[in-house]
């Protein structure tokens, strides 16, 4: 196609179609990029509890992989939702997604080379691998391969576009009439809103200058329409923060003061060196695009850097916007780690259902532990709240369900359809746990009702029996959250431990029985109290062995 001769409404449908192309590439790009660094991921985000640096580092890092700094506000507002992220370290993440982002821009800067044309190869390449391997990351990195080349098969046609453009006076003249620093930056904001996505924006820019396209004419004009692409990103996060708690609504306020402080702090300097693109920046780098694509950068590490050390002062400015609530619900509706926000990138979502999996298992056994000292103690005074727990233990698992079920969903990778698979089964064992200590409350009642009476050998036998549950429960969460499979010989000893210990505990009482030092009217009760036990340390090694079956 001769893209010089082509008319207005052809080069604009051919510039949506070539977005439409980038945006899908950049979105198949980024799931493909997860689906592949699923555990890393996890993992990087799990470090977030690290310095300041360290979460402007994960929040570039993670920014780069999902290609939007709005998905990472996102994730991040989730986080901070669910409790498992402060607010400071949520600011530095924030921060680092903001450099993250123009990695798109320096992705998009490469169109300029002559390699472009056999880069879109890379599509045929990546098309033709999905179809020939049968290996799950074989086909996503296929995939991978596939989507990098139609991001430059994207970022050909929008310069085609922009090439019928460049022939048109009017919209060149149209274009260039703009030149007011506040109506510039009210365009990159408004355009940069309503597409949901900076690196989109700033894309079209720089493929825009390579055809001779400014925004603005010549001068700071182009530079004023990026700062307000990264106000405008800001919309995605905000509308995510309705109905959230009030530290993941300071979150996104974070996010927009971040962005607006650091324009009004570098839009005067603009303003008042109108020569600084020409005489600077042309000075240095003589290309447009790179000018562009650089000043995009280091916009945000100038803002970052500005910010680092103020950051607590900031935090605090949007703790005193935004007070606390004078009234709190008694629990949230997900307590815990879960946020369906996450669930814009599925491996997170899983790596905090994990958590919220062993959040839920630690209820059962606080219910466990106290059903057990009643038992010994003779004493149902703690019964509603063990009974309250165990009905939350009930809501918590219907939720982490429902999660699963969304998760699965998802396009996500053999690896995390295995640990879906995993969490459904511990899912079941946890709730098992809670049932257990809903018998034990029964054979309390039961006790206390008969006035039936154990000896202080018996006492002494269930106490240790529970210490036995307690260190396997210890091992198993370690085991399941940190996928620490080298303990899982340890869980089995102490598996084989507890199974020994209801066989004696069983032998002992009917030898005591023989030697009438134990009423036959508590010989069932006691089996069944014993049998119990034994049952949650299978539940708890079934956990530990399902880690290993994931790999």
């Amino acid at each position: 196609m001769d893209f010089a001769n082509l008319t207005t409404v052809t080069s604009v449908v051919l510039l949506l179609v070539g977005l439409g192309v980038f945006l899908f590439a950049f979105k198949l790009l980024g799931d493909s990029i997860e689906k592949l660094s699923a555990s890393k991921m996890r993992a990087l985000f799990n470090k977030a509890a690290g310095n300041r640096f360290a979460g402007v580092g994960i929040g570039a890092l993670a920014t780069a992989i999902v290609q939007s700094s709005s998905v990472t506000t996102v994730m991040v507002v989730g986080f901070v939702n669910a409790g498992v992220m402060t607010l400071m370290q949520a600011a530095a993440v924030i921060m680092g997604a903001n450099i993250g982002t123009t990695i798109t821009g320096w992705l998009v800067w490469l169109e300029r080379f002559d390699f472009v044309m056999w880069a879109m190869l890379l599509t045929l390449v990546g098309l033709v691998i999905t179809m020939v391997s049968k290996n799950n990351k074989v086909n996503t990195a296929g995939t991978l391969t596939a989507s990098l080349g139609l991001v430059f098969v994207g970022l050909e046609i929008m310069s085609g576009s922009m090439a019928g453009f460049a022939e048109t006076e009017g919209v060149k003249n149209a274009l260039e009439s703009v030149t007011n620093p506040f109506l510039l930056l009210l365009i990159g904001v408004g355009i940069t809103a309503v597409v949901q996505s900076s690196s989109a924006v700033t894309s079209v820019l720089i493929v825009m200058a390579s055809e001779g396209l400014v925004i603005g004419g010549q001068g700071n004009g182009i530079l004023f329409v990026l700062m307000g692409t990264n106000i405008g990103t800001c919309v995605t996060a905000i509308i995510s923060s309705v109905g959230t708690n009030t530290n993941a609504k300071r979150a996104c306020l974070y996010h927009l003061l971040f962005n607006v402080i650091g324009t009004v702090i570098i839009m005067p300097f603009m303003i008042g060196f109108p020569g600084f693109f020409e005489d600077v920046l042309m000075n240095w780098f003589h290309e447009t695009t790179t000018c562009i694509t650089f000043f995009h950068t280091a916009f945000n590490v100038i803002c970052t850097a500005i910010y680092l050390p103020f950051i607590k002062y900031l935090v605090r400015l949007t703790e005193i916007i935004i007070p606390d609530r004078k009234k709190k619900t008694q629990y949230k509706q997900e307590e815990g780690y879960m946020d369906k926000r996450l669930l814009l990138t599925p491996s997170l979502a899983i790596g905090q259902l994990v958590k919220q999996t062993t959040y839920t298992a630690a209820i059962a056994m606080k219910c466990l532990n106290s059903a057990v000292s009643g038992f010994i103690n003779k004493d149902d005074s703690k019964v509603d709240v063990i009974r309250q727990d165990i009905t939350k233990v009930n809501g918590l698992s219907q939720q982490i369900t429902d999660y699963l079920i969304e998760v699965s969903a998802k396009d996500i990778s053999l690896n995390d359809e295995k640990l879906v698979n995993m969490l459904h089964r511990d899912n079941i064992d946890v709730v098992r746990v809670a049932d257990i200590a809903e018998n034990i409350v029964g054979y309390t009642r039961k006790a206390i009702d008969e006035t039936l009476s154990f000896s202080k050998a018996v006492k002494e036998d269930l106490t240790g029996f529970m210490q036995l549950l307690n260190e396997q429960y210890e091992l198993v969460v370690d085991i399941v959250e940190n996928n620490n499979i080298v303990k899982l010989k340890q869980s089995d000893e102490i598996e084989e431990q507890i199974n020994s210990e209801r066989q004696r505990l069983l032998d002992d009482h009917i030898e005591r029985m023989r030697r009438g030092e134990c009423n036959a009217e508590n010989n069932s009760l006691f089996v069944s109290l014993v049998g119990n036990l034994e049952r949650v340390g299978d539940h708890l090694s079934l956990m530990a062995h399902s880690v290993a079956e994931v790999g």
